[in-house]
């Protein structure tokens, strides 16, 4: 063979092993990059928007918050209130909390002019939580105190009454007097003339639809003569 012939077979062997070699390796083996999402994607912000909001739609809100400024007693606490010697009650106001269900209150007194109220004495409870009270001071007396405790689980009171006389008052002309207030609605009452307080009468009533519970009050009064 001459060397021309070997040098054109050895080029055609060295073509041939080009042409049999795979290409597509290198491109199997190459990854492209992922693209890094960013920190605070669109669907973090959603996920953290609405836990955020279903968290605080569970909290409950808080109660409202009820001021017994003006008022003698505090709501849900109880209480004692007496007249002077020779006073008896002539004004009643109070003002109803729905966060507690209870009233604070406030009373005045009016000197009798006919010196010292000497008998004295206190009722027993004239009610039991959620009944009607109904109660007149005996024997010519007066109103002059009351006495009070509540229950949070009734939201209601029972009451006590301080009633006083003096010997020289004969009471007559006594009637009741119109509802003092709506219930969860303010009270305000006041004697006139030469009446006084001798009792007290209150129904209790339930607003299922508020949750509401409170008493209507009514007065009996009394007009005074003088021996």
């Amino acid at each position: 063979m001459s060397p021309v012939t070997a040098a054109a077979m050895l080029l055609f062997l060295l073509a041939a092993l080009v042409a049999t070699t795979p290409v597509q390796c290198g491109r199997v083996r190459r990854q492209v990059a992922p693209v890094p999402e960013p920190e605070n994607s669109p669907d973090d912000f959603a996920v953290s928007g609405t836990n955020s909001s279903s968290s605080s739609s569970l909290t409950p809100p808080p109660e409202p918050a009820c001021n017994s400024s003006g008022y003698s007693t505090e709501f849900g606490s109880s209480f004692t209130f007496e007249c002077r010697p020779a006073y008896a009650l002539s004004v009643v106001r109070s003002t109803y909390c729905s966060a507690t269900g209870d009233r604070a209150w406030n009373y005045s007194c009016t000197y009798m002019g006919l010196g010292q109220l000497d008998e004295c004495y206190w009722s027993p409870f004239v009610n039991d939580f959620g009944s009607v009270l109904s109660y007149q001071c005996p024997f010519n007396s007066l109103v002059t105190g009351f006495y009070s405790v509540y229950d949070r689980a009734q939201s209601d009171r029972r009451w006590k009454l301080k009633c006083c006389r003096s010997d020289r008052t004969l009471l007559y002309n006594c009637q009741n007097s119109l509802p003092a207030n709506t219930p969860a609605g303010d009270l305000e009452f006041s004697v006139f003339g030469n009446y006084f307080l001798r009792g007290v009468f209150a129904t209790f009533r339930r607003n299922v639809r508020r949750g509401e519970k409170d008493r209507r009050f009514q007065f009996v009064t009394c007009k005074r003569f003088a021996n």
